[in-house]
């Protein structure tokens, strides 16, 4: 198939000549009509339409990102996402840089336990700040995770080894204090750690909270987990299990992957707390919605992505079992096509979006049964990726230039849209630098910015990362959501640049030198 070839141009030093030759393949040669078709070259450079050629002298420091695209003798056409950064060769790129500076902020304030929390007053001189997000914990802990693993798959550092494998064993901790097999709640914590103040001064059976008891009589966790914080928790410990080579780490992984799996199966697809009902957001059965006798397409991508993650790490064929119950007998793969609820004009939960995306890249990643492959890709493609004929603009993950969902969805089906990772790569770019603190954003106000003329409170497109309100994880809210937030200074861990980053040097779409 005609394709350009991927490659990274070195480093330009401005004000010295440059040149650099990109290349293509497959099809009929010769190859001809370069072009770019979305960014720019940097300023200095020109391209040689015939022979894919840049040459000039770069004028400053900075970075280019841009799409080439190029025709093959019989008038086939491909586009490849390239860059270049300008500057000194020898030091570190802005976008490592910044990497690491979210590094040592999160491990400095954000990681307990192995969990991953926000902090309150995080300039106190005394260190007397305030942990919080308890109640999504799990979640964003899962996002944490998953960058941490991918970290440690491109560094395979003893620093990015010792971090995992810290993270790994808190997560099955997790599950030995609920006292409940394969359970986790929302967060848990050392009585020791600087928690939010009133965070545990009522507990069980007066609030969803709980002290531990035995060994784990010092630690405190909250209950009344949901599909998504439990969501957050497969898709770390499924990527550590398989990016991360150390046998302790795949084994602690596999073990709470199982567990889980094991749970939901044997309370009938439910989410049960230790008084034995199910959580109030704890209901995988996809067959209801709501309970109304309507297919849920979450919940079957969730309960899917579970019990095939569960068989990948341990060969055990109850698993297969299980998932191919789920699948053909009950119709869950039918249901994911069919019910994909979560896309829904304005009244769009962007967090639904999210853990969709996240189940089925679970899913996609796992599935190679040549007749079951092709159905769930056409599940992810067509109810969360193609814009289809949804004519609201809140257009589906092809239109958001989400850095998160976009490699998902494109390095899990093998599909190739150079144009949408253009877009995911500027979000990383434009990202703020560390430390991200909250903030109150009104873009309303900013002329530079097109309004949704049906809709005043959002833009018409994306907006960039620098000027989105701060989040537990920004990728996972409205991404056209003109004002909001606060100004209270309260610090987010960070992995809202790392997940993305690693991601994109994991996949090879961001250059280590960048």
């Amino acid at each position: 198939m005609f394709h350009l070839q991927h490659s990274f141009a070195p480093v330009a030093k401005p004000g010295e000549a440059y040149t650099f030759t990109y290349t293509a393949a497959g099809g009929t040669a010769p190859y001809s009509n370069w072009q770019v078709v979305k960014g720019e070259l940097p300023e200095g450079i020109t391209l040689d339409t015939e022979s894919g050629a840049i040459s000039g002298t770069p004028q400053a420091e900075g970075f280019a990102y841009f799409v080439l695209q190029a025709q093959d003798a019989k008038g086939n056409t491909a586009m490849e996402l390239y860059g270049i950064r300008m500057g000194d060769p020898g030091t570190v790129g802005p976008m490592k840089q910044k990497a690491y500076a979210y590094q040592d902020v999160y491990e400095a304030r954000h990681l307990w336990g192995g969990l991953s929390f926000n902090a309150r007053t995080p300039d106190d001189p005394n260190g007397d700040y305030q942990l919080s997000t308890y109640g999504d914990c799990a979640f964003q802990s899962g996002q944490c995770t998953v960058a941490m693993a991918m970290r440690q798959a491109v560094e395979k550092s003893p620093e990015s080894l010792a971090l995992i494998t810290e993270i790994i064993d808190g997560w099955r901790f997790f599950q030995r204090i609920t006292g409940v097999p394969g359970l986790i709640g929302r967060s848990y914590a050392h009585k020791d750690d600087p928690t939010e103040n009133g965070q545990w001064d009522t507990l069980y059976p007066d609030a969803d909270k709980h002290q531990g008891t035995g060994e784990f009589a010092d630690y405190f966790w909250q209950a009344d987990t949901s599909r998504d914080q439990m969501t957050g928790g497969v898709l770390g410990n499924a990527l550590a299990y398989d990016l991360v080579d150390d046998e302790h780490v795949k084994q602690t992984a596999a073990t709470f992957l199982t567990e889980v799996a094991d749970h939901v199966w044997d309370h009938d697809m439910k989410l049960v707390d230790p008084d034995g009902e199910m959580t109030t957001h704890g209901d995988m059965n996809a067959e209801t919605w709501n309970g109304l006798p309507i297919g849920d397409g979450l919940n079957a991508a969730c309960s899917l992505a579970w019990f095939k993650v569960a068989h990948h790490v341990s060969g055990e064929q109850r698993f297969a079992d299980y998932y191919n119950e789920l699948a053909l007998d009950r119709g869950y793969l039918d249901i994911m096509l069919e019910n994909m609820w979560v896309y829904a004009g304005y009244q769009t939960k962007w967090y639904n979006t999210y853990m969709a995306f996240e189940n089925m890249y679970m899913l996609m990643r796992l599935e190679q049964d040549p007749v079951l492959r092709p159905r769930v890709y056409e599940a992810f493609r067509d109810t969360l990726w193609l814009n289809l004929d949804d004519n609201t603009p809140n257009h589906r993950g092809v239109k958001e230039g989400n850095p998160v969902k976009t490699p998902w969805y494109l390095y899990s089906t093998g599909d190739k849209d150079a144009l949408a990772l253009y877009d995911a790569l500027w979000q990383v770019h434009v990202f703020p630098d560390a430390p991200l603190r909250d903030r109150r954003v009104e873009n309303s106000t900013n002329p530079d910015i097109e309004k949704n003329p049906r809709n005043d409170a959002e833009s018409l497109y994306p907006l960039p990362a620098n000027l989105r309100k701060p989040d537990m994880v920004i990728w996972h809210r409205n991404p056209y959501e003109l004002d909001g937030g606060a100004d209270s200074g309260e610090e987010r861990t960070g992995c809202d640049y790392l997940l993305p980053y690693w991601m994109g040097r994991y996949y090879g779409f961001i250059s280590e030198d960048w």
